[in-house]
């Protein structure tokens, strides 16, 4: 039997409620044992999940991280705590994240399509100064997205290197802009509001996925892969 472990960001000082009520709507549709497991903070820890897994003699424990590209919580802090934890005891296996889901391409193709603007695309994730893969993940969604509507799409971080500021300076014209955060959060909101305070109101500024229904969909068909989950 499989065990499932949705794996969230979390935070330090309180407990994230954000997408927490996604994943128990999901629950009922899963055909295996599930957990969620937060990667910060005291509560719900990815630990605690493993542990009560365990408890419940799974063979093989799931790892779904409800993250958008693999930076250092998907590449380090995940694989290094589910190893120390497991030490062996069962076999267990770690998703790709979600930004590379057909869900979010077509959300994105969507969401552009839908735009009261006929301009250029800005795509901001939050990006890292220590992995390529996630801008690499993210210029390849914008690629999918520029196929798909005629229109110039330009990839961009908040942290790291190609920053979505270096993006503004060079087009003063309105933008169609997606601030790729899975929660309107903290960064998603400081990004909103830095933009509205250094060009005003002539961007479309499209909502983060949170409460969309293609990060559902981008969960399923993460699960639909290790056949946990009803159609």
């Amino acid at each position: 039997m499989k065990g499932i472990v949705f794996v969230l960001h979390g935070r330090k000082n309180k407990l994230s409620t954000a997408n927490l009520a996604l994943i128990e709507k999901i629950g009922p549709r899963l055909t295996c044992p599930y957990e969620i497991g937060l990667l910060e903070g005291e509560q719900q820890t990815l630990e605690n999940a493993i542990q009560s897994l365990l408890a419940k003699q799974v063979e093989e424990i799931i790892f779904l991280p409800v993250l958008l590209f693999p930076a250092t919580h998907a590449k380090e802090d995940l694989p290094q705590r589910a190893a120390r934890q497991l030490e062996g005891k069962r076999t267990y296996r770690i998703l790709a994240t979600l930004g590379t889901t057909q869900s979010v391409n077509d959300y994105l193709i969507q969401q552009v399509k839908l735009s009261a603007l006929t301009g250029e695309v800005l795509l901001i994730a939050h990006g890292t100064p220590h992995y390529e893969e996630p801008y690499l993940e993210l210029q390849q969604l914008a690629e999918k997205v520029s196929q798909a509507t005629g229109k110039a799409v330009y990839p961009a971080h908040y942290h790291g290197e190609h920053t979505y500021q270096e993006v503004l300076l060079q087009h003063s014209e309105p933008l169609i802009i997606q601030r790729l955060f899975l929660t309107e959060g903290y960064l998603a909101k400081k990004i909103k509001d830095e933009i509205l305070q250094d060009r005003g109101s002539i961007d479309d500024l499209l909502p983060t996925l949170q409460d969309q229904p293609a990060l559902e969909a981008a969960i399923v068909e993460r699960l639909e892969e290790v056949a946990c989950i009803q159609s």
